[in-house]
């Protein structure tokens, strides 16, 4: 099945067409499946995402799905939080496909060795996952000290991304313990494993540099809650809900957000002109393999839109892992983010 239920929050904003959020920089509530299904679309909401499934030159109707322009003294922060919860839930999204490709591949019945294009298309969600954790981390220290991590202790004193549910089925795979029928062909999503390491201990000492994390610096601080306790918390922060969801749903929610994202990219760069974001990176967010991924992260969401909804085909240069030395950046083509932008404002 793959029409969108109007009655559903997804087919409300869908029908409404107002734009992601609603108001620039707005949030949208993310409904996930309690299991990973395959994302469809077809029809209307094909034509209407074409621009992200490759199969036409852009949306078919309605206003464009990305922030406005915010304006005011809370620029930055509405900006930030914007990518903080939207970041964190494309990140989700991810999760549930690469989940979704490895329980395939660990089947009794799943061809071995898998083709080179599954194992090829686990890597780049893997590149993914890195994007977004750099996205979301592009807010400045002072940000991020001042308002995101205190939002985090106010919901729990030990708020913890290992409380995510969609995290546990795909860590062992970040880990390196992959599915046997992709051995032989793994190198390149082993080696985006070891880089997504690599950005989130750099993420750390960037955001917190010598300081615990939330979920250390409350040990001994009162009982641990159950574990669907702590997941049911962790959801409800980033406005998100397990619960049956078709496949066009799911489908529809993760090109939201892929266009709000990339139109956030396109007006802001990944660190906003004005803001110390970029300066506060340590050396390890400034290595060539970490630059390369920040140079593309546009581009590189759009292969996953289409890899995601089963519309795939050779992405353009940039999006593919490297199966080699890293390649040097390459210039910013259309949808393709400067690292600074002009200004705190929305497309």
């Amino acid at each position: 099945m793959s029409a969108l239920d109007g009655t559903s929050p997804t087919g409300q904003l869908e029908a409404d067409g107002t734009g992601y959020g609603g108001r620039p920089y707005g949030l949208e509530p993310l409904l996930l499946p309690p299991a990973p299904v395959p994302y469809r679309v077809d029809g209307p909401l094909a034509r209407r995402y074409a621009d992200l499934l490759g199969t036409g030159p852009g949306p078919e109707t309605g206003p464009a799905a990305g922030p406005g322009a915010p304006g005011g003294a809370d620029c930055a922060e509405r900006l930030f939080w914007f990518r903080w919860i939207t970041g964190h839930q494309v990140t989700f999204l991810l999760w549930q496909e690469l989940a979704r490709r490895a329980a395939e591949a660990a089947e009794p019945t799943a061809p071995a060795p898998a083709s080179a294009d599954e194992v090829a298309a686990a890597a780049r969600l893997v590149r993914g996952y890195s994007a977004m954790l750099l996205y979301t981390a592009s807010c400045t220290r002072d940000v991020y000290h001042r308002v995101i991590r205190p939002s985090m202790a106010l919901h729990h004193p030990a708020f913890s991304g290992a409380w995510a549910r969609d995290y546990t089925p795909v860590r062992p795979l970040l880990r390196g313990r992959l599915p046997a029928a992709w051995a032989g062909r793994a190198d390149a999503l082993l080696g985006e494993c070891a880089l997504n390491e690599t950005v989130h201990e750099g993420i750390a000492e960037k955001l917190v540099p010598g300081a615990p994390s939330l979920l250390q610096a409350a040990a001994g601080d009162g009982r641990a809650l159950p574990r669907d306790v702590r997941a049911v918390l962790f959801d409800l922060y980033f406005l998100t809900v397990h619960a049956p969801c078709p496949p066009a749903e799911a489908a529809v929610q993760l090109l939201r957000r892929v266009r709000a994202v990339r139109e956030d990219l396109a007006a802001n760069g990944l660190y906003p002109a004005g803001a110390s974001s970029r300066a506060e990176r340590p050396a390890a967010l400034r290595a060539e393999p970490v630059e390369e991924i920040e140079h593309t992260v546009s581009r590189l969401l759009g292969r996953l839109a289409r890899d995601s909804v089963g519309c795939s085909g050779p992405g353009p240069p940039g999006t593919d892992p490297p199966t080699g030395p890293a390649r040097d950046p390459s210039p910013p083509r259309p949808f393709e983010h400067p690292l600074e932008g002009s200004g705190c404002h929305g497309a």
